[in-house]
């Protein structure tokens, strides 16, 4: 592979990370779901991503919204 290649390659692995297009993670926030099951269900299948919507740790996302 010639340099130029490899400084291009850097420059776009820069290029990703500076701007958070890195992250797997959708932003999400109780205010995008309609009940607490909805958000329940998307924090279930990421709680990494979804970390957020469990504000007080307890395994119950966006208890603000009952159901």
């Amino acid at each position: 592979m010639s340099k130029r290649a490899i400084t291009y390659l850097m420059f776009l692995a820069f290029s990703f990370s500076a701007c958070g297009g890195g992250s797997p993670c959708q932003e999400k926030h109780c205010k995008d779901f309609k009940t607490q099951k909805e958000a329940q269900k998307a924090y279930d299948s990421d709680k990494a991503c979804y970390a957020d919507l469990d504000r007080d740790k307890d395994g119950i996302a966006c208890e603000s919204l009952g159901d």
